[in-house]
């Protein structure tokens, strides 16, 4: 069992820590890092989609026997779709690699 002593400075230690960190967070409004990291969220993040968006033009250019929008619209051909998402899946993944 920890003695007093060690146990009333281990909470000192922590309610001095919290303050700290209370004071941190509570000094502005937002922090100067948000502006620009919002910024920085919305551009790679529409450069992303798009690099998504291209990946998968590219795929349905390189397979022109398959037609992925008559597929899945008129004969529901759940094969093609779950080829499909596969794709987009793996595309995201990459992307997200890359972007990172």
């Amino acid at each position: 069992m920890p003695s007093v002593p060690a146990v009333l400075s281990l909470v000192s230690g922590l309610a001095v820590f919290a303050q700290a960190t209370e004071e941190a967070t509570h000094s502005g409004f937002l922090p100067d890092t948000f502006w620009p990291g919002l910024f920085a969220t919305l551009v790679f993040g529409l450069v992303g989609i798009a690099l998504v968006v291209l990946g998968f033009k590219v795929f349905d250019w390189i397979t022109p026997i398959i037609d992925v929008e008559r597929e899945l619209a008129e004969k529901s051909n759940m094969a093609v779709a779950i080829v499909t998402a596969s794709i987009i899946l793996g595309l995201c993944y990459i992307v997200a690699h890359v972007v990172k």
